[in-house]
């Protein structure tokens, strides 16, 4: 066997396991806490900074790489159940998103990193610097400005969505991204605490906030070789990826606490 068809048929075996059913979590119950809730905030935002990828070959027909990129990330949700246009979190599809998204076949690798930070009601700037530090190594700067604006947005939407006195509010920033003739995939997780208050609704308890970035760097061969698998899905391109969120319709949270 030559090394071409080694790597043919490593791609198959992969794509064999990730297919296989996910298998059924473990999970250890929560204690139920008085007049506390949890809810979900998504996001996602588009960025390209222009420049050329690969020809597209068998799949041509999407059109463009960000419409397999957002394809195979149609797939995911599919196979891990997790939802992004609904508020409800469920912590096992949460986690099993996360594991269907490290361990798909279309990486040429995946990275993580971890960053803290400490907010209150009256500061958010320190989370936000973190965020646009950690992604600024997979999108372009002229669009980090608007990728801020959806957190805003998911911001806003924790704001308003109807929970218990206390609630954790699990956000997540998807994002695909076009950058140095690279396509990358990747998302921004954070749980913030927040508190009612009466005629204002949900604000940040002052808190220090665990921040992870996690993102895959496309491998465009490999996608070619799945093509078949990948025009077995569900098409989802990359104008629908954006708008399936449950912040998109949000105005932008304007609280003065993102410049402190």
């Amino acid at each position: 066997m030559n090394a071409k068809e080694q790597l043919k048929r490593y791609r198959a075996i992969r794509m064999a396991y990730w297919l296989a059913p996910l298998p059924k979590g473990n999970f250890p119950k929560k204690t139920p806490i008085a007049n506390f809730s949890e809810d979900q905030g998504i996001g996602h935002y588009f960025s390209t900074d222009e420049s050329n990828l690969p020809d597209l070959g068998p799949l041509a027909d999407f059109g463009s790489w960000e419409s397999v990129a957002s394809t195979i990330e149609r797939q995911i949700w599919q196979m891990s159940g997790f939802n992004p246009s609904d508020t409800e979190f469920d912590e096992e599809k949460w986690e099993q998103y996360e594991h269907t998204f490290l361990s798909a076949p279309f990486w040429l690798e995946t990275d993580s990193q971890y960053e803290e930070a400490e907010i209150s009601s009256l500061s958010l700037k320190p989370a936000v610097d973190k965020v646009t530090d950690m992604l600024s190594s997979i999108v372009s700067e002229d669009t980090l400005d608007a990728i801020v604006t959806s957190i805003k947005k998911i911001a806003q939407l924790a704001m308003e969505n109807k929970g218990l006195e206390q609630k954790d509010n699990y956000k997540q920033q998807g994002v695909i991204s076009i950058k140095s003739g690279s396509l990358y995939s990747g998302f921004v997780r954070t749980t913030v605490a927040m508190i009612y208050k009466t005629g204002k609704g949900y604000e940040q308890l002052t808190q220090d906030l665990t921040i992870r970035k996690l993102h895959g760097s496309l491998d465009f061969d490999a996608c070619k070789e799945y093509s078949d698998i990948i025009h077995e899905w569900d098409r989802h391109d990359i104008g629908e990826w954006t708008t399936v969120a449950n912040s998109y319709p949000y105005p932008p949270n304007n609280s003065p606490a993102w410049d402190n």
